[in-house]
């Protein structure tokens, strides 16, 4: 066991956690009416989860690890739940086992594409970027109470001129910005009907529901250019690859061709 690892586990091996780990195997033990399989079963689940939250404290791992532990926790309880049985009913241990499998299946999806370790460009943004929206959320709360041309704006505000074209543009990107002439001027967006609302919701619990598969058309095998990687025309020949006899023809006069 890494040293890390071997230091979390001292600092949450306290009494507190002793008396709450054994609280929860004395639960276990009622809650399963004596059963030693199936209390062993939810304290082997529990101690996934908690290892996967170790980890991922331990090795700065993404926060879907825990996720992973969850999912894996609630897989197995509900297989052991049907199998062992202890419930009155057999459809909740399959939800339950379902729920788990999905979770599990999303967290490793994410981070077969994503990635174990947190990445550098996951951390929380530059200063840079900082100002940028900060500046952005200046320009739209001054232009919502009152318009302005472009020199007055920056006048009022006194940003970097980067950055306040880049939150104009924004702005615009987002189909708020509206131009009377020089003055420019922020409006709110629409407000979607009620239909629409529902029809979002529906949407984005359906992509979310999908996420484990549709993830796999995420990263298209493109290259850095745009270009297919397995497209079938010909790559483009470099000058270098020619032949000696390619390079012969080249410096022959154009008569003796």
């Amino acid at each position: 066991m890494a040293d890390s690892v071997r230091v979390a586990v001292r600092e949450r091996v306290s009494p507190r956690a002793i008396l709450a780990w054994l609280g929860l195997v004395a639960f276990s033990v009622w809650f399963f009416d004596g059963s030693v399989t199936q209390t062993a079963t939810s304290l082997t689940a529990t101690g996934i989860f908690g290892l996967s939250e170790l980890l991922t404290e331990v090795y700065d791992l993404r926060e879907i690890v825990r996720t992973l532990g969850f999912g894996l926790m609630a897989l197995l309880s509900g297989v052991a739940l049907f199998v062992l049985g202890g419930t009155g009913t057999w459809w909740l241990p399959v939800v339950f086992a379902a729920l788990g499998g999905w979770l599990a299946l999303d967290a490793v999806q994410t981070l077969r594409h994503e990635g174990l370790f947190i990445d550098e460009g996951d951390e929380d943004p530059d200063g840079r970027d900082v100002y940028h929206d900060y500046v952005t959320r200046k320009v739209d709360r001054t232009l919502r109470e009152q318009p302005l041309t472009r020199r007055e704006l920056s006048d009022a505000l006194d940003p970097d001129d980067a950055a306040l074209d880049r939150a104009v543009a924004e702005l615009d990107d987002r189909d708020l910005l509206v131009r009377e002439g020089s003055e420019l001027r922020v409006r709110s967006p629409p407000e979607p009907s009620t239909l629409a609302r529902a029809r979002g919701l529906a949407t984005t619990a359906a992509a979310r529901l999908a996420r484990p598969l549709t993830i796999e058309f995420d990263d298209e095998p493109t290259a850095d250019d745009g270009t297919d990687r397995y497209s079938p025309a010909p790559e483009p020949v470099d000058s270098r690859s020619h032949s000696d006899a390619d390079r012969e023809r080249e410096r022959e006069p154009t008569g003796r061709r």
